[in-house]
């Protein structure tokens, strides 16, 4: 073969080569731009485009690696990878004995959206919110969107209050926003704390799940905090308080359980027969008339013929002793309560109607307990911190379950009843005559009738030490009145047997 011929062919040879080499570019700019463009052309069985997936692999998985992870809509976190990060965070959390919350976010009035203007505008709403969560959120928090209109926020090392804090800032950012507002929609979040709502990553969805139903059940665009009786024996007691709420309310009368409170079994915790269940009527009136000083000025309470019943408050008494029937107190400890307060009331002077109120919030003051777990509240040993603040949160729901009766006086009470004098009580530390005067009365009469309870972890103590007991804590646990005045109903109350 001449030398020509040589050079001829590798001309040929060097133009098929660069051919080659621009088509195989080509195919996998192609597969790039439209992946099934290529898996379409590696049906046809053409080499170049299977070598374009093959040289992509590594790209494609991360594509849908982050598919799984993101989506498509909102550009948050799938519910998928969402329930991934919960399970992880509560392995962490068991392992290091710390805490987290999560938050369900649920849109009011979305299905109208839908439903008015059409799925565009929905997909609008969607985008809108997921973008302000994910804008307001902590960097280390994670939002997902958990359903068709719901979201979920993962808040890794936060307590149910800085929880709280943040899904009302969300609460009142979304409230605020033009886009939502135009369209008439808001939100309910649920809020639910581990290890104070629930042990596992389930128990802690369905709390935050009851708090979005509580918070729809308000009528939305607010933030609940729901709880959850995590033993089955707790289901139980669930339905013997609703039953007990239905009974009462179909009767639409004062259970015989509170007409017991009124004429009262006597309670006889001393040795000279000292009744702390008189009844509020003319003979205790006049008996309280012969103590001195903070007496002055009373007037006769109400007698129960005149009290107007309302039937909604049987209701929340019918639940209030459901709940005392379990208490370490003693079955009678409302009843107790709700009489040494009125009776100190009394003794202070104070109108009908207020000691009527400090009596019926003596009544309930405990009515919240029915949020508080059944191991928490029937606990052999004294709580840990966590279990304590867990007990802590019943004032809070009391007053929160009293809302419908419209007696803000009561709501008070209930609310405050663990506050102190030197303002280190809770919820909201308040001191002094910042307190309620109620809530002050019913904090030494339940405190009292407690120091002479047997509890599982302490024996009774005898009335004389606690009466010592109330003056050693008057004016830091104690307001100093009203254990003045509590001190004098005792006094006079010995008089009159002496006489």
């Amino acid at each position: 073969m001449t030398e020509q011929a040589w050079v001829i062919i590798g001309l040929v040879a060097l133009l098929a080569g660069a051919l080659i080499g621009t088509w195989k570019q080509w195919g996998r700019y192609l597969s790039i731009l439209n992946p099934r463009a290529g898996n379409e052309g590696s049906r046809e069985g053409d080499e170049g485009p299977v070598i374009t997936v093959a040289a992509h692999e590594p790209r494609a998985q991360r594509d849908a690696g982050e598919e799984a992870m993101i989506d498509g809509l909102t550009g948050v976190k799938t519910r998928a990878h969402f329930m991934q990060a919960l399970d992880a965070e509560w392995r962490r959390s068991s392992r290091t004995s710390s805490q987290f919350c999560l938050a369900l976010v649920d849109l009011d009035r979305f299905k109208q959206v839908n439903d008015r203007l059409g799925r565009p505008e929905g997909d609008q709403v969607l985008a809108t919110v997921a973008a302000l969560l994910a804008a307001r959120s902590r960097q280390s928090n994670m939002v997902a969107r958990y359903g068709g209109d719901d979201f979920a926020i993962l808040m890794p090392k936060a307590n149910t209050l800085q929880a709280e804090i943040l899904a009302e800032r969300l609460r009142a950012g979304l409230e605020a926003d033009e886009v939502l507002r135009a369209r008439d929609v808001t939100v309910s979040i649920g809020i639910a704390a581990f290890p104070d709502h629930g042990r596992s990553p389930e128990e802690i969805l369905k709390v935050a799940d009851a708090g979005v139903r509580l918070a729809n059940h308000c009528g939305g665009n607010c933030v609940k905090v729901a709880s959850l009786s995590p033993k089955p024996e707790d289901a139980e007691r669930s339905k013997r308080l609703l039953e007990a709420s239905l009974e009462a309310a179909a009767k639409l009368t004062i259970p015989p359980a509170l007409e017991a409170a009124e004429g009262g079994s006597a309670c006889d915790p001393t040795p000279t027969g000292l009744r702390l269940s008189e009844d509020l009527g003319p003979q205790a009136d006049d008996r309280s008339q012969t103590a001195g000083g903070a007496g002055r000025g009373r007037s006769r309470a109400t007698p129960r013929s005149a009290v107007q019943v309302n039937p909604l408050l049987d209701t929340i008494t019918a639940l209030a002793f459901a709940v005392q029937a379990n208490s370490p107190y003693g079955r009678d400890h409302s009843q107790a309560v709700s009489r040494l307060a009125a009776q100190v009331a009394l003794q202070a002077g104070l109108p009908e109607a207020e000691i009527e109120e400090i009596r019926l919030a003596g009544l309930v003051h405990d009515i919240g307990k029915i949020h508080v777990p059944e191991y928490v509240l029937q606990k052999p040993t004294l709580l840990t911190a966590q279990e304590f603040e867990i007990m802590k949160s019943h004032a809070a729901w009391g007053a929160k379950m009293l809302e419908f009766l419209n007696a803000k006086g009561m709501e008070r009470i209930v609310l405050h009843h663990h506050e102190r004098y030197d303002g280190k009580g809770y919820p909201s530390g308040l001191a002094g005559d910042r307190i309620p005067l109620g809530a002050r009365i019913v904090a030494v009469a339940e405190c009292f009738h407690i120091m002479l309870s047997d509890l599982r972890y302490k024996s009774a103590r005898t009335f004389e030490d606690a009466l010592a007991e109330l003056r050693r804590c008057s004016g830091t646990q104690f307001d100093p009145l009203v254990v003045t005045t509590f001190l004098e109903w005792i006094q006079a109350q010995a008089d009159a047997r002496v006489s």
